[in-house]
């Protein structure tokens, strides 16, 4: 485990538990690709600009985001390999062209590479900051392929449990030979609670209702409460039981819309799969792919029946992004903000509204919830935030808090990670916003990218379509909030707010602009 004393490693575990967490506050997640992902990205969009899928703007965007990852990026090696690597970056990098292919070469070292470098980079003094360390480690790993999952069990493991005391960067070797361990074969049963069997087509890998009973039973599975007609054996390569579930939904989402589209056979899976070698079954179900828009609750606007409005059709769009197969949730997930924030002829532009909406709403969104660990900890503190009215107000207070005292008692790592950025973002807010509104359009972008990718390109494997959803996925939940309660409360339309959002957003900081907690009023 860490020394929970050396304050910089347990700030960088504490933020790489949140990453990994699929329960994680969308203020805390993680809303980044790594470096290599974005290489790999930039080398398919360059492909897609062949093709005329997608444009040269494309291939710029991501270069310029490329170039911005590699030039503080320990992984990438010295300054000679950063120079080579952001020298091609420069370029149109054309595809199958000399700089496409020094990418290319330079991508897979780098990856080869990377964690090894960072372990060599944070053991020495000049180690990069806590929140770049856990997000450049935590997006290689998940980029690798691994689940989020598996990598919270396995980290909490490492810095909380393993016997003895270790550094980080001991912990980070240990990564790398985890990342760079072959990808395994599973052998996964899912079951049918119907299910048209006929003689002239059954799928590879049937096994009759039987069949699937003896095999649970032989591995000690209770099927007592199963309910089945029969089920499929499926063989997966994936890098942990949990990636070998999501590799199972993609493949059974697919067989599903076939049999959709082109039959009237009945299709309907248990919500369980098994693995053989696991003592307990998975929930077939997409962990962190949950839209939450709670303003429809706070202002009672779920069971509403009023008249068709564009805000209220948006919503209705959202719910394949949470459940959808891949393809469909990033192409019906950018529709239920395009019509709400586009312009005729001109619907790029979303990516960078909805990308300024989510980075106003980021400083409330942040203190609400500091306050309620901080009142945990501090009884004074508590005793003062009780009887704010709003969660506005509580903001508020905590914001004066952090602004005015020089330290506050947060007893939890994550919470004093957030104190740490918030102090910052409070004392000097425009460049912080600034770079959070950064993360947030690349995000937005690259949902654009994939769902041109799905629609103009038939493209739905493409290297970044699933970190793509787990992305941004939270952040369109947290920008449609801001959109609905503007719709409902303030009576105010999703450009309106998108306008307050981006003059909040130029003008933070100076005399008489709005405060940091009410960038979006409400």
């Amino acid at each position: 485990m860490i020394d929970v004393n050396d304050q910089y490693d347990a700030l960088v575990g504490a933020r790489l538990l949140d990453f990994f967490g699929t329960r994680t506050h969308w203020h805390r997640r993680l809303w980044t690709i790594g470096l290599v992902l974005t290489l790999k990205e930039l080398l398919e969009a360059s492909s897609a600009v062949r093709s005329s899928i997608l444009f040269q703007n494309s291939v710029e965007d991501l270069s310029r985001s490329a170039m911005a990852l590699a030039g503080r990026d320990p992984g990438v090696g010295g300054k000679q390999q950063l120079e080579s690597l952001q020298r091609s970056l420069r370029s149109e990098v054309r595809y199958q062209g000399m700089d496409y292919m020094v990418v290319d070469q330079l991508s897979a070292e780098i990856a080869f590479l990377y964690l090894t470098r960072w372990a060599s980079a944070l053991r020495t003094p000049a180690r990069p900051a806590p929140e770049r360390t856990a997000r450049a480690i935590a997006s290689y790993l998940l980029d690798s392929g691994f689940s989020q999952s598996f990598l919270h069990r396995w980290w909490s493991y490492k810095l909380r449990y393993e016997p003895g005391t270790r550094p980080l960067a001991d912990m980070v070797d240990d990564a790398h030979t985890l990342a760079m361990s072959p990808i395994k074969e599973y052998e996964v049963l899912v079951a049918f609670s119907a299910f048209t069997k006929r003689r002239d087509g059954m799928p590879a890998g049937w096994q009759s209702a039987s069949a699937v009973s003896d095999w649970l039973k032989t591995r000690n599975f209770d099927v007592t409460e199963i309910r089945q007609q029969g089920g499929l054996l499926l063989r997966v390569a994936a890098r942990d039981p949990h990636a070998a579930i999501e590799c199972t939904r993609d493949r059974l989402e697919g067989m599903a819309a076939r049999v959709r589209v082109g039959s009237s056979r009945k299709f309907e899976l248990l919500k369980t799969a098994w693995i053989d070698g696991e003592a307990k079954p998975f929930k077939l179900a997409d962990d962190g792919r949950d839209v939450y828009v709670h303003s429809l609750d706070r202002t009672n606007q779920l069971y509403t029946n009023e008249p068709y409005n564009r805000v209220d059709a948006g919503i209705e769009l959202l719910e394949p992004l949470a459940s959808a197969a891949p393809p469909t949730a990033v192409a019906t997930g950018w529709a239920a903000f395009e019509a709400l924030l586009s312009e005729p002829g001109n619907h790029a532009v979303v990516a960078d509204r909805m990308g300024a909406i989510v980075a106003c709403s980021f400083p409330r969104a942040e203190l609400t919830v500091l306050s309620y660990q901080a009142a945990k900890a501090d009884e004074e503190l508590r005793v003062r935030l009780d009887p704010c009215p709003t969660n506005r107000d509580r903001a508020s207070l905590m914001a004066d808090e952090i602004t005015t005292k020089p330290t506050i008692t947060l007893p939890d790592h994550s919470d004093r990670a957030a104190y740490l950025r918030l102090k910052k973002l409070l004392t000097d807010p425009h460049p912080a916003l600034k770079d959070i509104e950064g993360y947030t359009t690349s995000v937005f972008r690259r949902l654009y990218r994939q769902r041109n990718l799905v629609l103009h390109g038939g493209i739905t494997n493409s290297v970044a379509l699933r970190a793509s959803l787990r992305t941004v996925t939270p952040l369109v939940g947290a920008g449609m909030d801001r959109i609905a309660h503007a719709w409902y409360i303030d009576k105010l339309s999703p450009l309106e707010l998108a306008a307050r959002a981006r003059i909040s957003l130029d003008t933070v900081g100076t005399p008489h602009a709005r405060k940091c907690v009410d960038l979006l009023g409400g």
